[in-house]
C-alpha cells in the first residue's frame, strides 16, 4: 500500500475534516484533484472529501455547511476560513443530457472511484496515516506520465462531454500524453463538445490558458477534432499551415499570461491581416470573429480586448500615424493586452516587428484623455454639438502633433478655425 506523508500544519483542515466524519461513524478520503497534485509535489487548489454520510448526516456532523448539489450528495463544508467540499459516495445512472446522471445511488469508495474521469483523478488519500488507496491504477499513469479514462473511454466522454477539454488542458498542464484508447474516443466523439454551453466551454479554455503552453492545448484541440465542434470557421482557418505556425508560435511567447488576451488569440487566424502579415489601415471586426466571441460567451472585457486587437494591429506597424492617430489607442484600457500581443510577435521572430519602443515612448507623451476644453471653447463662442466635438478634437491634435500647450492661444485659434469650416 502506497503512503504519503504530508505536513498539515500549513492547511490543518482537510485533516481535521476528514477525522471529525471518522469520529461520527463515517468512512472519509480525500479524493480527486487534491490527491493527484499532492502526489505530483503541487499545492492543490481546493481539497474535496469522499464520504459514505449522507447530505444529512454531513449537515449533523458540521455547525457550519452549505447545500451545493443535494441531488448529487455534495456539501459544503466551512472550516474556519476554508471550504471543503463533501460528497457521498455513490453510483450514477446513465447522462440523458451529456452533463449529469439522470440518478444516483449508494456505493463504496471502491465503486465511488469508478465513476470519476481519469485514472489520476480517482485516488483516494488517507490524511491521517498517509495510506494511497487506488481502485484505478492512477498512481501507475502518475509515474509514467500517462492520461487515461476510468473504464471505456467512450462512455466516460459520453456522460460528460466537457472531459474531452478536461483532457487536453490535463495532458498539457502536467506533460503527460494521452492513452490511445482514450485519444481514439476524443476524436470519435469530439463533436458532442459543440452541444457544451459557451459558459463552460470558456471555463476550460481559460483554464488552458493559464495553466500550460497555450499552443500545445490548440494543436490538441486541433488534432482531435475539438475546435471545430467550438468554431468551424477557425477551424478551417487553421488548416493553413502558415496560419498554424504563425499562431503556435506567437502562444509559445505568451509570458506572463495576459488574462484578455486568449481570447484575441482565438480570433487572430479569422483576421484578414493575419495569414500575409500586411500593416495598414484598421480592419473591420468579421462575422466570424463576432461568432466566435458569442459562442464562448466572451465577457464584455475580453470582447472589447479582442475587437482593439484585431482592428488596431495593422497600424502599429511603419509607417505609423502620428500621434493623433494613435492616440484612441493608447487611451483605450485595453492597450496593455494589445502590447502584450505585440511583445508576443517580437519574441516570436515573426515579421515585420511592431517599433515597440517607439510606441512606448509616444504613449508616454499621450496624455489619458483628451484636453478638458469644452468650456473655454463654449466661452470662446462654440455652442454645445458636434463643432463642440470638432473643437475638442482639433485642439488635441494640435497638442499631440504639433507640440501646442492648451492656451488661451490655442483656444481661440482652433475656436477661430472651427467657426470658420472647411
Amino acid at each position: 500500500m502506497a503512503r504519503l506523508e504530508i505536513d498539515w500544519t500549513a492547511c490543518p483542515a482537510p485533516r481535521e475534516v476528514v477525522a471529525t466524519l471518522r469520529n461520527a461513524g463515517h468512512q472519509a478520503w480525500l479524493a480527486g484533484g487534491c490527491v493527484r497534485d499532492l502526489l505530483l509535489g503541487l499545492p492543490p487548489a481546493d481539497y474535496d472529501v469522499a464520504t459514505s454520510a449522507t447530505v444529512e448526516e454531513v449537515r449533523t456532523v458540521f455547525r457550519r455547511t452549505v447545500p451545493v448539489k443535494p441531488e448529487l450528495g455534495v456539501t459544503m463544508i466551512l472550516w474556519g476560513d476554508n471550504r471543503i467540499e463533501a460528497t457521498t459516495f455513490r453510483t450514477e445512472g446513465a447522462y440523458l443530457d451529456g452533463r449529469r446522471p439522470s440518478q444516483v445511488g449508494p456505493a463504496t469508495a471502491e465503486l465511488d472511484v469508478q465513476r470519476r474521469d481519469f485514472t489520476i483523478n480517482g485516488l483516494l488519500l488517507d490524511p491521517l496515516t498517509g495510506e494511497i488507496a487506488d481502485h484505478v491504477g492512477g498512481l501507475a499513469d502518475l509515474e509514467s506520465g500517462v492520461l487515461r479514462c476510468i473504464r471505456d473511454p467512450a462512455e466516460r466522454f459520453g456522460e460528460d462531454h466537457l472531459r474531452i477539454l478536461r483532457a487536453i488542458r490535463f495532458a498539457v498542464r502536467f506533460g503527460f500524453s494521452i492513452e490511445p484508447a482514450t485519444w481514439d474516443a476524443m476524436q470519435c466523439l469530439s463533436g458532442q463538445v459543440g452541444l457544451l454551453s459557451g459558459e463552460r466551454i470558456h471555463e476550460e479554455l481559460e483554464k488552458m490558458f493559464a495553466q500550460g503552453p497555450f499552443c500545445r492545448s490548440l494543436e490538441l484541440l486541433l488534432d482531435s477534432g475539438t475546435l471545430f465542434a467550438i468554431s468551424p470557421a477557425l477551424a478551417q482557418a487553421l488548416e493553413s499551415p502558415t496560419a498554424r505556425n504563425r499562431l503556435s508560435r506567437w502562444c509559445e511567447n505568451v509570458f506572463p499570461p495576459v488574462p484578455a488576451l486568449w481570447p484575441a488569440f482565438l480570433g487572430l487566424p479569422l483576421c484578414p491581416w493575419f495569414e500575409e502579415f500586411r500593416p495598414g489601415p484598421a480592419t473591420a471586426v468579421q462575422p466570424a470573429q463576432e461568432g466566435l466571441l458569442e459562442r464562448i460567451r466572451a465577457s464584455r472585457a475580453e470582447i472589447d480586448a479582442s475587437r482593439l486587437v484585431w482592428t488596431r494591429w495593422p497600424i502599429l506597424h511603419p509607417p505609423l500615424p502620428r500621434p493623433s492617430g494613435l492616440a484612441p489607442t493608447f487611451r483605450d484600457r485595453h492597450w496593455p493586452v494589445l502590447r502584450a500581443l505585440l511583445q508576443c510577435q517580437i519574441r516570436s521572430g515573426l515579421e515585420p516587428f511592431p517599433p515597440l519602443d517607439q510606441l512606448d515612448e509616444i504613449a508616454s507623451r499621450v496624455p489619458p484623455a483628451p484636453p478638458p476644453l469644452g468650456q473655454a471653447f463654449q466661452d470662446a463662442g462654440i455652442p454645445r454639438g458636434p463643432r463642440l466635438g470638432d473643437a475638442i478634437r482639433e485642439a488635441d491634435r494640435r497638442i499631440l502633433d504639433d507640440g501646442c500647450s492648451p492656451t488661451p492661444e490655442l483656444v481661440s485659434e482652433v475656436a477661430k478655425s472651427i467657426m470658420r469650416g472647411p
